[in-house]
């Protein structure tokens, strides 16, 4: 027994194959602060449409709450209509502090992404409407 699992074993390791993997950098400044700077990614699947959210954070204080480093958010939302060549729509609403997605919905005529942001003691509720048009 212990012989025919060093054949399957030999056999095995005889049929990989190795792929050179090359890394190159990336010299963009806007691009390698999006991604360096990315806190959440999700994506949402709805009925003719899919949604993209990117969290990113901004830079150190910019929430501006005193005696804090603490960092606001930037939401980009992308929307795609299904299809081999699906016709995209890219959003951006800046400035949120303690971002959350809550839910990504839709109605007949909008995608709707209800999100709660603001203060540990003054948390909102607010909903972004996005035309499915």
């Amino acid at each position: 027994m212990k012989n025919i699992i060093l054949i399957l074993f030999i056999m095995t390791a005889l049929s990989c194959k190795s792929q050179k993997i090359e890394v190159k950098e990336v010299n963009n400044f806007e691009l390698n602060n999006l991604i360096g700077n990315l806190s959440a990614f999700k994506t949402y699947t709805l009925t003719n449409n899919l949604v993209n959210i990117v969290i990113v954070k901004n830079l150190s204080g910019s929430a501006k709450n005193e005696e804090s480093d603490e960092v606001s958010n930037n939401l980009y939302l992308s929307k795609c209509e299904f299809g081999e060549l699906p016709i995209c729509k890219l959003y951006i609403s800046e400035d949120f502090i303690n971002l959350n997605i809550e839910k990504v919905y839709e109605d007949k005529t909008n995608i709707k992404i209800d999100i709660t942001s603001g203060n540990y003691n003054r948390r909102k509720l607010n909903t972004i409407l996005i035309s499915k048009n």
